[in-house]
């Protein structure tokens, strides 16, 4: 803001250099600032800005009324001078001159359609030409927006009219009564939509027209026909709702059969599809299992038998499932064969005599196609629980075995440590008779000897270990 007169040197704050805004002052070394730039300076450093000192939020107080009413007294010019306000007050009065008195501030309309702003002093020339302005209708004496003003002369009922057919003049709010009347108001014939394209003045139409119109004469056939059309039209409009609703559900239903068909795959059949051959399938399925492989003749018989189990008769229209079922026949037989080959070729090592105890292959059919997919779903599981069940049984089989072996190979070796235990005794007693000849030749003694002492060796029984013997029964 702008002083009329330089103002005195101690209302000048120290840090915005002007005069003070809500002066406070710092208790501890009483200094005055203004309220936000001593709060701003505080917070950046907590010291005064004029002599250092240690100063706080805490520290400030404001100042004394005196300075307030100094400052406030102070003579400012208008905020709006450049506009063309030349008014000149006290600080305390900016506000007042603002809100209420000042000419060159911009105030809204006080219509409340209008959202333009004006200036205070141009208020009265905007609310002469003002188009939201409330105006008075000079016939009706209704009150009305100017706006809608010349809306309402084209309808207000207190100004006259002139009928454009026997200019006769009535008031407008009789129009709808005179052009009902009329006897020079044109019209068009009653039977105009049944076809008659006639239209002329009303006197016409009731001494002339009516006595030679075509369609006047059968109006009650018109009417009659029209009854059933609208009743046709409602009953269509009904249809067309039926027909509408009918091919929403079809198509419906369409997205889930093409849902089903592809959840179901190979188990969805048309009708006009030939089914698999029931027969093959039941002799698949009922056909007995293969005798046990007592024999290397018998394992070796077996492929072909599951060959023979893994044939079955579809027509060509099941062709199409082959990519459901992309495991062939000869993959089957070569992993029947690798199986057993992987079989003995462990036994060998583990036990000799289990060659002969190879577990028999039973040939598993295909899937049955011909059932349902929860009669496939049912089998499947039964099949994988009697997989694992049979996998389980094979575990503790091999364990048994291992086990087995495991005892057998800790006896041979108990053995050979007793046998290598007594040879190494025998031996060590061959050296010390070797020894005890090679000192004793010529008749000499090895000292510490008497003459007719002998060297006693102890018996094999005390310097070998008891055998531990089978340290457990066996299974």
């Amino acid at each position: 803001m702008d002083y009329v007169e330089q103002p005195n040197s101690n209302l000048i704050c120290c840090i915005c250099h002007a005069p003070f805004t809500n002066p406070t002052t710092a208790r501890t070394c009483l200094h005055t600032f203004c309220r936000d730039c001593i709060t701003t300076a505080v917070q950046h450093s907590p010291q005064c800005p004029i002599d250092r000192s240690s100063l706080s939020l805490d520290d400030l107080s404001p100042a004394n009324p005196i300075v307030k009413h100094l400052v406030d007294e102070l003579i400012i010019e208008c905020p709006n001078r450049a506009s063309g306000c030349t008014q000149t007050f006290q600080r305390q009065l900016l506000s007042t001159h603002v809100k209420d008195t000042c000419p060159y501030v911009e105030i809204p309309c006080s219509e409340e359609q209008c959202d333009k702003l004006i200036l205070r002093k141009d208020v009265g020339k905007h609310q002469d030409a003002c188009v939201y302005r409330s105006t008075q209708c000079d016939g009706c004496g209704a009150i009305i927006k100017y706006s809608d003003l010349s809306t309402h002369n084209s309808d207000c009922p207190s100004k006259s009219a002139t009928c454009s057919f026997c200019f006769e003049e009535f008031p407008r709010s009789q129009s709808h009564e005179h052009a009902a009347t009329c006897l020079d108001y044109e019209i068009p014939c009653t039977q105009a939509n049944n076809g008659c394209s006639w239209a002329g003045p009303r006197r016409q139409f009731s001494d002339e027209h009516v006595l030679s119109c075509p369609y006047e004469a059968i109006k009650g056939f018109f009417s009659i026909n029209n009854s059933q059309l609208s009743l046709l039209n409602t009953e269509n409009a009904t249809l067309r709702q039926q027909v509408y609703t009918l091919e929403s559900a079809i198509q419906t239903m369409r997205r889930d059969i093409q849902t089903f068909r592809n959840i179901l795959g190979p188990w969805y059949r048309s009708h006009s599809q030939t089914p698999i051959d029931h027969l093959s399938i039941d002799h698949l399925f009922s056909a007995p299992p293969g005798p046990s492989p007592s024999s290397s003749r018998t394992n070796q018989a077996q492929p072909s038998s599951f060959a023979d189990y893994g044939e079955v008769t579809v027509h060509n229209e099941i062709d199409a499932l082959a990519p459901y079922f992309p495991l062939t026949h000869e993959h089957a037989f070569q992993e029947s064969h690798n199986y057993p080959r992987s079989r003995r070729s462990l036994s060998g090592i583990v036990d000799p005599h289990l060659s002969q105890r190879t577990l028999p292959l039973t040939p598993v059919a295909p899937l049955n196609l011909s059932t349902s997919l929860e009669g496939s779903l049912g089998g499947l599981r039964d099949s994988i629980v009697t997989v694992s069940t049979s996998v389980d049984s094979l575990a503790r089989r091999n364990d048994i075995a291992l086990t087995n072996e495991s005892i057998r190979l800790n006896e041979e070796l108990g053995s050979l440590k007793y046998a290598i235990h007594g040879i190494r005794l025998q031996l060590h007693r061959l050296m010390m008779d070797r020894n005890a000849q090679v000192t004793g030749r010529g008749g000499e003694l090895p000292l510490g000897l008497p003459g007719n002492q002998t060297i006693f060796h102890p018996p094999i029984s005390m310097m070998a270990p008891p055998f531990p013997g089978t340290p457990g029964t066996k299974l």
